[in-house]
C-alpha cells in the first residue's frame, strides 16, 4: 500500500481527540446540527478536505470554491484553485488571504490551533464527519443546506441512495465473499470494524475477515490471515501508481499460494480515492468492490486487475 494513503486516512477517519475537536468546531461556528437554512449563501468557500472538495463541485459550487488543500485533485478544476496546505499543515495566512466566508472540512481532520484562530477571526466553519456510506449521503445534504444548494443536494443524495440500493439488491442473496482489505503490508494493517472499508464490504456482499478485530486498523500475522482464508484481497493505490502497485501486490501475495484469493487470482487494486474519501465517488468505489466480490452478478470475470 502506498505511503500516501496514510495522510488521507488521518483526515478521513476518527481519532482519540474527536470530542475535543468537535467542541472546537462548534466554537468556530461548525456544524451545529439541523437548521432551517444557511446563515447566508456563501460566495467564497475554502475546502479543508478532498472529500469536501468533491462534494462542493458535485453540488455545482465551482465558482464559489476559491481554495483547496494540496491533496484535492478531483475534479480537474480543483487543481486550478489556490492551495492552503496539506492535512496537518494548512496555512492560516493562505486561508485568510482568500477572504472566505465559509470553510468546510471534516471534524477530526482540522487542526485545533487552526480552528481556534479561525474562531477568533469570526470566519464561519462547517464540519461534517461521515463514518458510513449512509453518513456520506447525510453529509451531502448538510453541505447543500449550508451553502444554499439544498435542491441540488437532495437530487445528488437521491442518486447516491439509488446506487446504494441497486448494488445491494444485486448482492444481498449471494453468499458473502471473505474479504481481506489491506491498508499496509509491512506491518500488515487491515480494515477492521468501524471503518469505511468495513461498511463498504458489507454493502458489496462481502464478509470482512478482520471485522471482529478489537480495533479499527488491526495488525494481523500472516498465520492469522492464512487461517481466515480470504477469497478476495483488496488494496488501494494512487491513480498514477496503479500498475506498479498491482505488480508489488502480486509479488507480495504470490508467496502464499494456499490462500484462495491468490490461487484464484483475485487480488484487486482499486484507486484509493474511490475507497478512502467519503465523498460522492465512494459509491463508484462500492460498485467496483461489488463487481470484484461477485463478478458473476455483474457479467465480469473477477480476476485481479487495476480498477
Amino acid at each position: 500500500m502506498t505511503e500516501r494513503l496514510r495522510p488521507i486516512m488521518v483526515s478521513v477517519f476518527g481519532g482519540a481527540g474527536f470530542l475535543f475537536l468537535l467542541a472546537l468546531s462548534w466554537l468556530a461556528g461548525g456544524d451545529r446540527g439541523p437548521a432551517a437554512g444557511p446563515v447566508h449563501t456563501p460566495s467564497r468557500i475554502v475546502s479543508l478536505a478532498p472529500s469536501v472538495t468533491e462534494t462542493l463541485f458535485a453540488l455545482g459550487l465551482d465558482r464559489e470554491v476559491v481554495g483547496v488543500t494540496d491533496y484535492c485533485d478531483y475534479p480537474a478544476a480543483a487543481l486550478r484553485r489556490s492551495k492552503i496546505g496539506g492535512f496537518k499543515g494548512k496555512s492560516l495566512e493562505a486561508i485568510v488571504g482568500l477572504s472566505p466566508d465559509l470553510l468546510v472540512g471534516t471534524k477530526d481532520g482540522n487542526e485545533p490551533g487552526l480552528l481556534r484562530a479561525l474562531g477568533r477571526l469570526k470566519i464561519r466553519v462547517l464540519t461534517v464527519e461521515p463514518s458510513t456510506l449512509a453518513g456520506v449521503i447525510g453529509s451531502v445534504r448538510t453541505i447543500g443546506r449550508e451553502t444554499g444548494r439544498g435542491a441540488e443536494a437532495e437530487a445528488l443524495a437521491g442518486r447516491l441512495q439509488a446506487r446504494l440500493d441497486e448494488i445491494h439488491a444485486r448482492v444481498r442473496d449471494a453468499r458473502p465473499a471473505r474479504v481481506l482489505f489491506v491498508y499496509g503490508r509491512d506491518p500488515l494493517v487491515l480494515a477492521g470494524p468501524g471503518t469505511f472499508a468495513d461498511d463498504m464490504i458489507r454493502w458489496a456482499g462481502g464478509e470482512n475477515v478482520a471485522g471482529d478485530a478489537a480495533m479499527p486498523y488491526p495488525r494481523f500475522s500472516m498465520e492469522t490471515v492464512l487461517a481466515r482464508s480470504p477469497e478476495v484481497i483488496i488494496e488501494g493505490a494512487m491513480g498514477s501508481e496503479g500498475e506498479g502497485e498491482k505488480a508489488a501486490a502480486h509479488a507480495y501475495w504470490s508467496r502464499w499460494e494456499s490462500l484462495p484469493a491468490v490461487r484464484d487470482g483475485r487480488i484487486v487494486i482499486i484507486n484509493e480515492s474511490l475507497i478512502a474519501r467519503p465523498g460522492p465517488r465512494l459509491f463508484d468505489g462500492l460498485d467496483i468492490l461489488a463487481r470484484a466480490l461477485h463478478p458473476e452478478l455483474f457479467g465480469g470475470t473477477g480476476g485481479g486487475r487495476w480498477r
